[in-house]
């Protein structure tokens, strides 16, 4: 399916397999298979907002596993920006500018993605952003592995019965801010009594409450 027009699209998601992949083409391409007779994926097309949609009319899982579920592939345009939320399911993104991505029990991989929000409860993200900022990335119950190349504004980690592993390059110009209650940061290649890197210009801010934050100078 094409879609023309579009500057931003928004996923809906419950136990699917996502693909996102960032083309030269100026419209967007939708595909998608279906697994079960319980499932459809809906779009639409709202002025430059395309919604997709899919969900399983029964309940996700049976004991055997999943009932019905849909696999979708998605191509956009460089620089159009998506909102993602996802239960259950697997995304995978490359080359995408998200505003913001959130799991429930699922999992996101973002490389060479831009991000502006993300968000886990008891699912994993994994991402790699050559550049970030502003930036606010949280976990209950569930872990992010972030890797940032470059800052061009500030970052906000929060960790509530998690993990988080936030390894920064020497172009990450950051001043690191810690707050724990009952949690653990750990900082690797950085000096802790001075947690700056580079000329410090943006603030990297972690708090943790009975979590495991950890940043890496890699």
């Amino acid at each position: 399916m094409r879609f023309d027009g579009v500057r931003r699209i928004e996923l809906h998601l419950v136990a699917a397999e996502t693909r996102v992949e960032s083309w030269d083409e100026s419209y967007v391409e939708l595909a998608y298979e279906l697994h079960g007779d319980d499932v459809r994926v809906d779009s639409d097309l709202n002025g430059e907002t395309l919604i997709i949609k899919e969900k399983p009319r029964r309940r996700f899982f049976n004991r055997l596993g999943k009932d019905s579920w849909a696999e979708i592939t998605l191509k956009v345009p460089r620089g159009v920006t998506l909102r993602v939320d996802t239960v259950i399911g697997t995304l995978r993104a490359e080359g995408v500018r998200f505003d913001e991505a959130n799991t429930v029990n699922g999992m996101l991989t973002l490389k060479e993605c831009e991000a502006g929000r993300l968000k886990t409860v008891n699912g994993k993200i994994r991402a790699h952003l050559p550049v970030a900022g502003p930036l606010k990335a949280s976990t209950v119950n569930g872990s992010i592995e972030l890797t940032i190349e470059e800052l061009e504004d500030d970052v906000e980690v929060s960790c509530v019965n998690g993990d988080v592993t936030l390894r920064l390059t020497d172009f990450c110009d950051a001043k690191i801010r810690v707050k724990k209650v009952n949690g653990d940061v750990k900082l690797v290649g950085i000096d802790p009594e001075d947690p700056v890197v580079g000329a410090g210009t943006f603030n990297i801010s972690v708090s943790t409450v009975n979590g495991e934050v950890r940043v890496e100078l890699v």
